[in-house]
């Protein structure tokens, strides 16, 4: 959104009244914008009540993280309400009785002979992306640990996941289907159009697809033709008639009881569905519309598009659970206002700069009382122990000095920072490691040149190594032109670690037998290393968190 339109209503108190102009207000006044949007929630809503907060989406594709903020934002409302002492639950609902589109299917062998009917259809396909998703959640706090595979709980917890091709099949929300279904004519006066038949497709008898056109519409049965393959039949109940986009969620609002929901900008803007929609609300269900939570769009670290998973683009969760740790990865969405844009890069800038800032942040918790009110809806740990941590720059100075090993990395930083508490410095130097043998190797190691015929310098090295057995590499007056010789040998690289370094972290023996291995077959075993140690595994507390950065 344009930032005039954002700056609207700033310093200004938005109240559950607010109109649709006013979706983008907020009071600056709140130690945090979450802490606002429950307030509105409390405002509105009896003591005894329970808040319910949605967070939807379609199976599409794998989940990325422009899909992820709309369930941080959620989190954070639902976090700021617990510390209100209000009692709350997050609605995960995955939109998989949504059509496949028909050029995703053209493009992806997957879905061949899928288009146009529902995702739910591939099962195997949609419960891929939809466990996908909820293990990342489960790694970066969100989903509660009693949530099964597929984010199922006992109902009336503080966790619900629904599936609409169960809900929709099963008939749950037959009754206000039929009453959609009967009202559409006023339904389609309310939203602005001539035909209420317009408003509802239904999943052919015959093809299963959606290609539909209604002829005729009634409480309980629709009769249509599918442009598809030619049935023209008659459903009755409600089962297979879906309703369009914006009457879906007026439906699932009104049954479900949803009280609040994030939303991107697009759906927030004049003319919006956010918008369109309140005179269904006000004027046919008799109840508010919820409590929208607008945010901005979430960027690549380079141009200006906003990242699209459905279009086969990224990045996705999974791709970032490596390289910070899971409070982290929450902060990057949640200090900057959610009306504000995020940019989302793995550069040497953008993730040594974030790290900077998050041990900023973690220094100010102590004195700074909006830095603690951030802090207590990211995490219920103590930040003092994160706080005391090593500089991420100091780790990947450690992690390079010894050729991105990370056993002798700890160990180093271990005796520099005796106070640190060890397994979180391990995780750091995990995190370190798998930026620095990926994201980062382009800059620390480069490209690795072709493999060439290596000269006496290696040999000679080679000979010294295997004798050796004393501290640091065996003295030698080298040149320029032979630590280039053994670099390109060892890495592919003109530079590397310090010899003395490299052969104490790794043993005499170790970089014999690597400098051996090219002169004798080409290979370079200790660069394979590192993206072997990308892979290698974590504890389990860290294993699967993600990491993005706001620009």
């Amino acid at each position: 959104m344009p930032r005039k339109r954002r700056g609207r209503g700033r310093g200004r108190k938005a109240v559950a009244g607010d109109t649709a102009h006013d979706l983008h207000a907020q009071d600056r006044t709140a130690p945090h914008w979450a802490l606002d949007y429950a307030r509105r929630l409390a405002d509105r809503h009896p003591p005894h009540h329970r808040v319910l907060i949605q967070t939807s989406m379609s199976p599409t594709g794998y989940f990325h993280v422009g899909n992820f903020r709309d369930t941080v934002c959620a989190h954070l409302v639902h976090r700021a309400l617990a510390r209100m002492g209000r009692r709350s639950a997050i609605l995960l609902s995955f939109d998989d009785y949504d059509p496949v589109r028909e050029s995703q299917a053209a493009r992806d062998p997957e879905l061949a002979g899928h288009g146009g009917r529902p995702l739910a259809a591939h099962r195997e396909r949609a419960t891929r992306f939809c466990r996908a998703y909820l293990a990342e959640l489960r790694a970066t706090g969100i989903l509660p640990d009693g949530a099964d595979a597929d984010g199922r709980m006992p109902p009336g917890g503080a966790w619900e996941t629904h599936y609409q091709y169960e809900r929709y099949r099963a008939g749950v929300y037959r009754e206000l289907q039929r009453r959609y279904q009967r009202d559409a004519g006023r339904l389609a006066e309310l939203l602005g159009r001539t035909d209420g038949r317009d408003l509802f497709s239904v999943y052919c008898l015959q093809c299963g697809r959606g290609t539909t056109e209604i002829h005729r519409l009634g409480a309980t049965s629709a009769r249509y033709h599918c442009r598809c393959c030619g049935a023209r039949l008659t459903v009755t109940g409600p089962e297979r008639v879906k309703p369009s986009w914006a009457l879906d969620w007026t439906l699932r609002v009104a049954h479900e009881g949803i009280d609040c929901e994030p939303a991107g900008q697009d759906h927030c803007s004049a003319g919006s569905t956010m918008e369109r929609t309140r005179p269904v609300y006000d004027g046919y269900l008799g109840r508010a519309q919820p409590v929208i939570v607008p945010y901005g769009l979430v960027r690549g670290a380079r141009g200006t598009g906003k990242i699209s998973g459905s279009s086969g683009g990224g990045p996705y969760v999974r791709d970032l659970l490596a390289v910070h740790p899971a409070p982290m990865v929450l902060w990057l969405y949640a200090h900057r206002n959610c009306l504000s844009d995020l940019r989302i890069g793995f550069g040497a800038d953008v993730f040594l700069g974030a790290y900077d800032a998050f041990d900023r942040f973690l220094r100010a918790v102590p004195g700074d009382a909006r830095a603690r009110v951030l802090w207590e809806l990211l995490s219920d740990e103590d930040p003092a122990p994160r706080a005391a941590l090593p500089r991420m720059r100091s780790v990947v100075g450690a992690l390079y000095a010894h050729g991105g090993a990370p056993e002798p990395a700890l160990a180093r930083l271990t005796r520099r920072h005796p106070g640190c508490d060890r397994e979180l410095l391990g995780e750091r130097v995990a995190h370190a490691a798998a930026w620095l043998a990926t994201h980062g190797a382009g800059r620390y190691w480069g490209e690795a040149g072709p493999a060439s015929a290596p000269g006496p310098a290696v040999d000679a090295l080679v000979a010294q190594l295997r004798t050796h057995t004393g501290p640091g590499a065996p003295r030698a007056e080298r040149t320029v032109a032979e630590f280039r010789e053994i670099y390109r040998a060892l890495f592919g690289t003109e530079r590397g670690p310090r010899l003395d370094t490299l052969v104490d972290a790794l043993g005499p023996r170790a970089v014999a037998d690597a400098l051996a291995a090219y002169r004798d077959r080409g290979e370079r075993p200790l660069r394979a290393g590192l993206s072997a140690t990308a892979g290698q595994p974590r504890p389990a507390s860290v294993r699967e968190e993600a990491a993005v950065r706001a620009g």
